[in-house]
């Protein structure tokens, strides 16, 4: 139901306007008889182009609807109104050769069933180009992953042209203003038409988008592109940030190496991941002290987090790498204790407690830490 809202996308700026223009250029070139031909011709095939950008648009995830320009409407970077034309030409030919064979009745059937299948033939061209659209398999794929979308296209379209065929018949008669003469209801009429078109492709690529996961369509503009690209952005900022801090490691500026990290934690708004990110990086060093500093403030977080596991595992490879490594924290220390005891690991447990006493001065944490000695020596 999301889809619902590409609807009003022709009612919008540079449609709305198009939609205007070329009611009026349409009626005059009525108005003009076979001189006015040529521009019916143009303003027509200008129109139809401007139905699959407006679609190219929206499925890409752009809200706003194009301007109309040159790209849009040379016919050597946009032939799919022609191809669709072409494919709805033919089948009616051919069908209609079928009439004296079948009957009425089955070809009526068929031309229905070709109609129904008119939007996955725009959608097709949409994704994989008009070849694609001749493949019949190819437009069952569509319908069959998006049933429900594809059954609301269709109602959609069938409510718009029926309301259309309504609303003109409301119409009163009247004469435009300024001596035009071309009456009022014909104007309405072909600008209520050409809104219905023109919101046709908008829903059709409105469904492209929002159901782009099923039907494996990438637009331009997505969360999931923007995702990526914040992600490839972040991992930039991380690596200037950790050539700089490695350089002043390296230096011996142990303290502005520091600095420099809480600065950057304190200005990020996910500091507890950018912490995690420092400390896996940090752990490639051949130096391990700066990741034993890093461990040491992120353990408390992770149990904070109860994610108990990931800080336990923190902590047995700290103790790998240096033996004498320990929480910052006695509290924190004691409930890692607690922790590698309940999993059987009394090898770490063991490792926590050693030096207990001479590292924290907590009273409570020492009694607390006796008792889990006594309980490990079991």
């Amino acid at each position: 139901m999301e889809t619902l809202k590409y609807l009003l996308t022709p009612l919008r700026g540079a449609s709305l306007i198009l939609i205007v223009l070329f009611s009026f250029l349409l009626l005059l070139a009525a108005k003009g008889g076979l001189m006015g031909l040529p521009l019916a011709l143009i303003v027509l095939s200008w129109f139809f182009k401007y139905g699959f950008a407006l679609l190219d648009k929206v499925a890409d995830g752009v809200s706003e609807p194009p301007v109309l320009s040159y790209e849009m409407v040379n016919p050597a970077n946009e032939s799919r109104p022609l191809g669709l034309l072409a494919i709805v030409g033919v089948f009616y030919i051919t069908t209609g050769m079928l009439q004296s064979s079948l009957g009425s009745g089955p070809v009526t059937v068929l031309r229905a069933i070709g109609l129904l299948l008119v939007p996955a033939i725009i959608m097709i061209q949409a994704l994989d180009g008009f070849v694609e659209s001749l493949n019949p398999v190819r437009l069952l794929q569509i319908i069959v992953r998006v049933p429900d979308s594809y059954v609301l296209i269709l109602a959609l379209l069938a409510g718009a042209w029926w309301l259309a065929t309504v609303l003109v018949s409301w119409l009163p008669s009247a004469e435009l203003p300024f001596s035009i003469a071309i009456p009022m209801p014909d104007v309405v009429r072909v600008v209520i038409l050409m809104y219905a078109w023109l919101a046709s492709f908008a829903m059709i690529g409105g469904v492209l988008y929002v159901r782009r996961a099923e039907l494996g369509f990438e637009p331009s503009h997505s969360p999931e592109r923007a995702a990526e690209k914040a992600q490839r952005e972040r991992q930039r900022e991380i690596d200037i940030l950790i050539d700089r801090i490695f350089a002043e490691w390296r230096g011996g500026a142990y303290g502005n190496a520091w600095r420099t990290i809480e600065k950057h934690l304190s200005s990020s708004p996910r500091p507890s991941e950018e912490l995690q990110i420092l400390f896996q990086r940090a752990s490639q060093w051949p130096d391990q002290r700066l990741a034993h500093r890093l461990a040491q403030e992120l353990i408390p977080q992770l149990l904070a987090a109860r994610r108990t596991g990931d800080a336990l595992n923190i902590a047995r490879a700290q103790l790998q790498a240096d033996v004498k490594f320990k929480p910052l924290k006695s509290d924190d220390t004691i409930k890692l204790i607690e922790l590698a005891r309940d999993a059987g690991d009394r090898r770490t447990a063991r490792m926590l407690l050693a030096g207990f006493d001479e590292r924290y001065e907590d009273d409570v944490a020492r009694r607390i830490a006796g008792q889990l000695a006594q309980q490990l020596e079991r």
